[in-house]
């Protein structure tokens, strides 16, 4: 049975596992659901009420991850060096920073993000894609209620994206402290889960061209939303983030490796 990654397709967590497995080049199918509906084929899977969730093998022999720098530990455990660096002060940096943006990042640049699209009908179709078109009619027929559902679970109003932006804003500028001695990469010399981390959820607020799940066009945020978004892709961070997508987001470690690269 081939690995199975649970996942909303939209989600910048499950683009981080996405990420990690597909540069470690291991094979998997993507499960993919809408908010609220992933529930129940999280909880088949054996996960608990988030995901993304990784199943590999089947019956006694499953094995089930249900976070997603577990999984991209589980991708470089078949992978060693894809993601974590070799140098166990280097690891440890790059775990440190891997963590401190799953806890800041990860979560404010959900609820900004959510908050500007939310309310937009004609941003559907992108949430929508891939998903089973069950639950595209669903969210039509139920669209109020899931959405006030996903706002009060999220605590997304005008208050929380302010201080969202306050926290993305925080972020960006320790990165760019990071950055201002000219180093391409935040641990070591080489692309790391430090890097991907940030990108992948920095990423729906940058809204990288090579993002492999279509994002929304600049032009369909408010005035207000697209002069923040143009800000954050300007600064030192969002040029960095927007770069580790371009030189990486494509990259896999068998062909980094047959080429003789250092990623």
């Amino acid at each position: 049975m081939p690995t199975r990654l649970v996942t909303i397709p939209f989600s910048h967590f499950c683009e981080k596992a996405r990420w990690g497995l597909e540069r470690c080049d291991l094979p998997f199918e993507e499960d993919a659901h809408l908010p609220l509906f992933s529930y129940l084929s999280v909880r088949r899977a054996g996960g608990g009420r988030t995901v993304p969730v990784l199943v590999d093998g089947q019956d006694d022999g499953k094995t089930v991850i249900a976070d997603s720098t577990e999984i991209l530990g589980w991708a470089d455990d078949r992978r060693p060096g894809a993601l974590l660096p070799t140098d166990p002060r280097d690891r440890a940096d790059a775990l440190m920073l891997e963590d401190d943006f799953d806890t800041h990042l990860g979560p404010a640049t959900r609820r900004w993000a959510y908050f500007q699209l939310l309310p937009r009908r004609d941003m559907d179709d992108l949430l929508t894609r891939d998903v089973p078109r069950w639950q595209k009619l669903a969210l039509k027929l139920t669209r109020p209620l899931a959405v006030g559902f996903i706002k009060r679970g999220l605590k997304i109003d005008t208050a929380g994206a302010e201080r969202s932006r306050v926290r993305i804003d925080d972020t960006f500028a320790r990165i760019a402290q990071q950055l201002g001695d000219g180093r391409r990469y935040l641990v070591g010399e080489r692309f790391s889960v430090a890097d991907l981390t940030f990108a992948a959820l920095a990423a729906p607020v940058l809204l990288p061209p090579s993002h492999p799940t279509e994002m929304p066009a600049l032009e369909k945020f408010s005035e207000e939303a697209r002069a923040q978004i143009t800000a954050w892709r300007a600064s030192p961070a969002g040029e960095y983030g927007l770069r580790m997508y371009r030189d990486h987001r494509d990259e896999r470690m068998t062909v980094v490796v047959r080429r003789g690269a250092t990623a």
